[in-house]
């Protein structure tokens, strides 16, 4: 603990503070990149779901079209 104190203290004023703003940058950088993360995610999930309900009309449609041809035949 000591030693991390006399390591502070060691730096300048300037070096502190250009340290304190590369982690601000950093904090910034990583909020926007999570950002970023979410609206792919949203993205990527609306074309799922999309593709999904698709999917399932075209299943529906060819399901009632098979039952009806079986109807049909009894």
């Amino acid at each position: 603990m000591a030693k991390a104190s006399i390591a502070v203290a060691a730096f300048s004023a300037s070096e502190r503070e250009d340290a304190m703003a590369e982690v601000r940058q950093l904090i910034t950088d990583l909020r926007d990149a999570a950002q970023d993360g979410r609206q792919l995610a949203r993205r990527y999930a609306d074309v799922l779901q999309n593709v999904v309900d698709e999917y399932c009309t075209e299943f529906e449609k060819r399901a009632e079209a098979a039952l009806a041809r079986l109807e049909a035949a009894a």
